[in-house]
Formats: C-alpha cells, sequence, structure tokens
C-alpha cells in the first residue's frame, strides 16, 4: 500500500480535500506527495497510451487493481512530468477508498480524473468542464482541465485554468510548470521563463521542476542557434556561441544574474523580432546554458530517476555540446529504464538524424507519437524527413498539426507555406508565408520572397508577385556581394 493509502485509511475525511483546497486538507495530502509523482520507482498511478490498458493505482488493503503499470509517460517537451500531477492521483487513489453516496462534483471530478489518466483526453475534458462549472475555484477541476486542454494542443484554453489553479494554490509547483509548458508553446518565452522559474522556486528545487525548467532552457538554446545561424550576421555569433556555452568561464562572470535576467531578454528579443538581435540572443543562449547547466548538476547528485538523469545528459550533449553520438547513448540507458517513455524516443529520434541516421530518427519518432501523438518534437523529426525527401505531402500532416498546435510558432508557419507551396496550393500557402515574412521572418537569401512570388503569379495577382520578385532578387544580390567581400577579405 503506497503512503497516501496509509494516511487516508486513516480516517481522514474525503470531502475535506476533494472539495475547495480547505488548508488542512491540503497539508494532509502534502507529506505523502512526492512518493506518488516521482518517475520512476513511484508507487502511484502511471499513465497508458491511448490505446493501453488501464494504468494500476496504490492500492489500499484489500483493494484490487488491475492493468499493467507503465512508463508510457505523456509529459512536457519541456522536461519531466508525471502525466499526473500529485493532487490529481491522490483523486484516484482516495476514490477506491470507499463506495457510496457522492456529490454531482465529486463524482465528475473521480470520471474526468480516471479518463486523464488513461491518457483519454479529449473524453475528460467535457467531463472536468462540468465539474469545474459547480466549482469554478476548485484546484484538482482546473489544474486537470489545464493539463488535458494542453494534451490536445489547445495551449491558449489550458493557460486560464492553470492560472487559476496557481492562484488557489499558491505554494504549489505543479500549476506553474504545466503553465510555463503552455506559454512555451503559444510562442510568449518570457511568461514561459517566468512560470517554470516560479515552479522550482514553488518546488524548493524539486526533481520535477528542476528537470522541467532545464528542458525549457536547452529548447531555448537551440531554437535560438537556430536562429542565429538562419543569417549571415548572426553566424559569427553562433560560433562564438557554441565555444562559450561549454566553456569553463561561464560558471562566474557571465553566470551571474542569469536566472533573473532571462525573461527581460526575452522580451527585448522579442521587441527587435523584425531585425534581430544577435547580441541580445547570444546573451539569452548563454543564460540558458548556465541554468541548464546548474540544473543539471543539482539532478544529477540528488535525482532519484535515473532515467531524467540521462535524458538531461543527452540533452546537454545534443544542444550545447552537439555530439549526438554521445547523446544517443544517453537516451537508450534511458529507455532501458522506461523502455515506452515517448520523450526519450523523440529525443532519440533527433539524435540519431543529427548523427546521420534517418531510418533510425523516423522510427523513433514514429514510436514516440504512437505513445502520445502531439509530441512536437517527434513531429518535426518527421516533417523535416519528408521535407528532406522532397516529399511534401508527406510532410504536411505533421506541420498542419505543429503549426495549429503552437500558432505562435514562426518556423512551423513558413515550413508549412513552402510545403503548400511545393503541393500545389498557393492561397493556403500564402496564409502562413505572408504574415511570417511581414513580421520580419529571416530570408537572408530571398528565398522565401521567390516562393511568395510564384504563389502570386499562380493566383493572378501578378503586381504582388513582381515586388515579391523584386525584394527577392534584392535579397539575393545582397547575399551575394556580403559572401564576395568576405571571401575576399579572408585571401588577403
Amino acid at each position: 500500500m503506497g503512503r497516501y493509502g496509509e494516511r487516508m485509511a486513516g480516517g481522514q475525511s474525503r470531502a475535506l480535500w476533494l472539495r475547495n483546497g480547505v488548508a488542512d486538507g491540503w497539508a494532509f495530502l502534502g507529506p505523502g506527495l512526492k512518493a506518488l509523482i516521482l518517475w520512476p520507482g513511484s508507487s502511484g498511478l502511471k499513465p497508458t497510451a491511448p490505446s493501453g490498458p488501464a494504468p494500476s493505482g496504490p492500492a489500499p488493503s484489500g483493494t484490487a487493481t488491475s492493468g499493467p503499470a507503465t512508463s508510457g509517460r505523456t509529459g512536457c517537451v519541456c522536461g519531466v512530468r508525471s502525466l499526473c500531477a500529485g493532487a490529481a492521483i491522490a483523486i484516484g487513489a482516495w476514490a477506491n477508498l470507499t463506495a457510496g453516496a457522492q456529490t454531482g462534483f465529486q463524482a465528475l471530478l473521480e470520471q474526468g480524473f480516471d479518463l486523464h489518466r488513461q491518457a483519454r483526453f479529449s473524453e475528460a475534458i467535457p467531463v472536468l468542464e462540468r465539474a469545474r462549472k459547480l466549482e469554478p475555484a476548485d484546484y484538482f477541476a482546473n489544474l486537470l482541465l489545464g493539463i488535458d486542454l494542453l494534451r490536445v494542443g489547445k495551449a491558449a484554453d489550458a493557460v486560464p485554468r492553470l492560472k487559476l489553479a496557481a492562484r488557489v494554490k499558491p505554494a504549489e509547483e505543479f500549476p506553474e510548470d504545466y503553465l510555463g509548458e503552455a506559454e512555451a508553446t503559444l510562442g510568449d518565452e518570457a511568461l514561459a521563463a517566468e512560470a517554470f522559474e516560479e515552479a522550482v522556486a514553488r518546488g524548493h528545487d524539486s526533481e520535477e521542476a528542476i528537470t522541467a525548467w532545464a528542458g525549457f532552457a536547452l529548447e531555448r538554446f537551440r531554437e535560438i542557434g537556430e536562429q542565429l545561424r538562419s543569417s549571415d550576421a548572426g553566424l559569427a555569433m553562433a560560433r562564438r556561441l557554441e565555444k562559450d556555452a561549454v566553456a569553463p568561464a561561464l560558471e562566474t562572470s557571465q553566470a551571474k544574474g542569469c536566472a533573473a535576467a532571462i525573461p527581460a531578454l526575452e522580451r527585448k528579443l522579442a521587441l527587435k523580432s523584425a531585425h534581430f538581435d544577435a547580441e541580445t540572443a547570444y546573451r539569452l543562449s548563454i543564460c540558458y546554458a548556465v541554468e541548464a547547466g546548474a540544473a543539471a548538476g543539482k539532478l544529477q547528485a540528488g535525482g532519484e530517476d535515473q532515467a531524467a538523469v540521462h535524458r538531461l545528459r543527452g540533452d546537454v550533449l545534443l544542444r550545447l555540446k552537439g555530439d549526438a553520438a554521445a547523446a544517443e547513448g544517453e537516451y537508450r540507458q534511458g529507455l532501458a529504464l522506461h523502455a515506452n517513455d515517448p520523450e526519450l524516443l523523440e529525443r532519440l529520434a533527433e539524435a540519431e538524424l543529427s548523427a546521420g541516421d534517418p531510418e533510425g530518427a523516423k522510427q523513433s519518432a514514429q514510436a514516440a507519437l504512437a505513445l502520445d501523438p502531439h509530441r512536437r518534437a517527434a513531429l518535426h523529426t518527421l516533417a523535416e524527413l519528408a521535407m528532406s525527401d522532397r516529399d511534401y505531402a508527406r510532410a504536411l500532416p505533421y506541420l498542419r498539426q505543429l503549426a495549429a498546435e503552437a500558432p505562435g510558432d514562426r518556423a512551423d508557419q513558413v515550413q508549412l507555406g513552402r510545403a503548400l507551396a511545393q503541393t500545389g496550393e498557393p492561397a493556403e500557402a500564402l496564409k502562413w508565408l505572408e504574415p511570417a515574412l511581414k513580421a520580419g521572418y529571416p530570408d537572408e537569401k530571398g528565398a522565401l520572397h521567390a516562393l511568395e512570388a510564384g504563389a502570386l503569379r499562380k493566383l493572378g495577382r501578378d503586381a504582388e508577385a513582381d515586388a515579391a520578385a523584386a525584394e527577392a532578387r534584392r535579397l539575393s544580390d545582397a547575399f551575394q556581394a556580403r559572401s564576395t567581400h568576405e571571401g575576399a577579405s579572408d585571401g588577403h
């Protein structure tokens, strides 16, 4: 019997903690929380893939369990979290203890949780919404609803639910952790960073909060590096970043005040999105490298989840050091502990792709999506493989899903526009290309403007096509002139 079962068998009132989040009831839950949410080695409920068997839970004496516990976690792209937040797990554990009359709210909450833990998120949402209407300020109802909305790609709808849960329980890390994921999905990196940092503070450096923050930091390091490498001006800064991010001196002068500086730097970078600020991007990337390194050190020193340690080591090797082969080894060690972890599988796919194994990358990404169809990194890997094969029709389903689930991601929108233009859909291609280019999306060689010109011409918008083609030529000529000048300079 798990620690929750032992305490609940002691006679604590079920309604005390299921309703309204009474302080005494929450304090009662507190001591056993980590025992149920830590992964692995937890006696708590473990989520399954949507088509899998029902997971087992912490069973009180005399209570039967059904279905094998699995490690098919449906977690966040940014880090390690059990699908079920600790409070939600307590709902399921407590529901097994007694039978009898329940209020409508309690019955709905337990039904919603049961669907949630089976990863049947779309079915859980209307049930949890009905529960929330009965108890609008209930912590559990808002938290579960926010998580499930996030899992089905409705990040904007998840945000108010998670914010309310965070206000109701200002000492709990879970709402802020998932809120960070939601804000990142929506493209507001400053708010995402603030939420992840708040989760670390609330969790007092808990393993889950530290790992989620490190995962977000490493992902942002990768994204900013890609932005830098997309422009001629940023390329030199990107090379400097690759050296400095792993230098021992990083932990001294450059590291001071990084955690506090990150949200402000993100806002500064966003304000200058039309003219990419390479210096701010460099400083921000250095800070993310510092924070990820510090988090990795804390996790390695005291982490109970060794699969999470391997995942974070792999992320550092892949994102910071560019060592795909070593990263692949770390991810495989993690999978040896959790064979059906979709987050590890999608990371493995990234490493395999970087290491030049496209078939392995395809298989790993598909395995991740079979467990969780919303894994963004796995979708990116499959889209990239299709685009590199010039199989644009194959890439479209992945790119459509990515663009729909992360409306703030310009890179996904541009890739979708490219694929649509190549498959004879000029009108829809322009829907994605034009806003991105107007917002200043990098097009240093003019290729995207040329694509835009072609789509406009197919629609009979010749004057606009001529203007786009002229801009494409201007950008291309300017790039060639810079390249020629730099080549002549290097020769002297």
